[in-house]
């Protein structure tokens, strides 16, 4: 009798709806965010992306190398589209977001052509309109900044930028700088405070990466008084600091075989790192730097044809190991 009992509670349970393990109705659960994917088909680096309307905007990070393919949450809406090229900014206005599964930066076409990718299956390009940052001698003015030094004002490095000047993600002000008898795509990154006034906290340079134009850089710094710190290459990395018993001539032979190396490649990513020659040594053993200090760290980034230049300054009284400094230089 109580063996059927039991049967007879099993067989109620299995008739009875099961609530507490029913599936969730797609209704109940919450819709995950719809994605954007972005291609960079380029031959150019894709550092990011800018999406605007009249009243805000949004800067998603990208650093997509040519051939590079990345997902971003889909903003939705009709946006205009800015893509940071790095020698120029492409901006394309009135792009229906929330009808794309995705986009392209083009390289079939004329310069700032944007492949759109519908969810319906068809697709489209869009010519924008090209800002550079690398423009031709003599197109309009451009300033020359001699020597980076630490604590210097945004108004030092460039008495000529303009309120309205375009900024990145991290509110660096693009715009274009001579030095070392080039021109080069800038970004001044300014510290706390109104940009007018402020400190430049941190300067990055980019041109295109040629033998000529990295000689002359060099040349420049050599002239102002840096030295060769450390360099990193495929299969090839060198403290130059160990190297006390040998001249600097012959460290220069050195760092051009490294060179050799990175442009018969074609592929990865070399750097050079710049200390001037009265602290590098100081600067090898401290944690610290003992007196202010500015620092180059010089990349190669041959895929995308590349020459970035990074500078950065740290204070004897602000501490920090300036040695932190000695990696590849970042894409901001």
């Amino acid at each position: 009798m109580q063996h059927l009992v039991s049967l007879l509670l099993l067989s109620l349970c299995l008739l009875l709806p099961q609530r507490g393990l029913a599936s969730p109705s797609p209704a109940e659960e919450e819709a995950e965010p719809p994605t954007l994917s972005v291609q960079n088909l380029t031959e150019q680096e894709l550092l990011s992306v800018r999406f605007s309307t009249a009243r805000q905007e949004s800067f998603a990070r990208l650093d997509l190398p040519p051939s590079g393919e990345d997902a971003l949450e889909n903003p939705g809406g009709t946006q205009d589209i800015r893509l940071d090229m790095g020698f120029a900014l492409w901006t394309f206005p009135g792009i229906a977001l929330g009808e794309l599964k995705g986009f392209a930066a083009c390289g079939e076409h004329k310069e700032s052509c944007l492949q759109l990718f519908y969810r319906n299956g068809k697709t489209e390009h869009r010519q924008g309109k090209v800002w550079s940052l690398l423009p031709e001698p003599g197109s309009r003015p451009v300033c020359a900044l001699t020597r980076f030094r630490t604590g210097m004002k945004m108004q030092e490095a460039c008495a000529i930028l303009e309120k309205e000047a375009p900024h990145d993600e991290n509110g660096a002000v693009l715009t274009s700088l001579g030095f070392a008898d080039r021109i080069w795509a800038a970004r001044l990154t300014p510290g706390p405070g109104d940009p007018a006034t402020a400190t430049l906290e941190h300067l990055e340079l980019r041109q295109v990466l040629t033998r000529d134009h990295l000689h002359a850089l060099l040349q420049t710094l050599y002239t102002q008084g840096y030295c060769l710190w450390q360099a990193e290459f495929p299969g090839m990395d060198v403290d130059f600091t160990e190297m006390a018993s040998i001249g600097e001539e012959q460290r220069h032979r050195i760092l051009e075989q490294g060179i050799d190396l990175i442009f018969a490649a074609g592929t990865g990513d070399a750097s050079i790192m710049l200390a001037p020659r009265s602290q590098v040594v100081a600067l090898r053993e401290a944690d610290a730097p003992e007196e202010d200090v500015q620092l180059f760290t010089v990349s190669l980034y041959p895929a995308s044809r590349t020459l970035l230049v990074d500078i950065a300054a740290y204070r004897a009284d602000e501490g920090g190991d300036a040695r932190g400094s000695a990696t590849k230089g970042g894409k901001s």
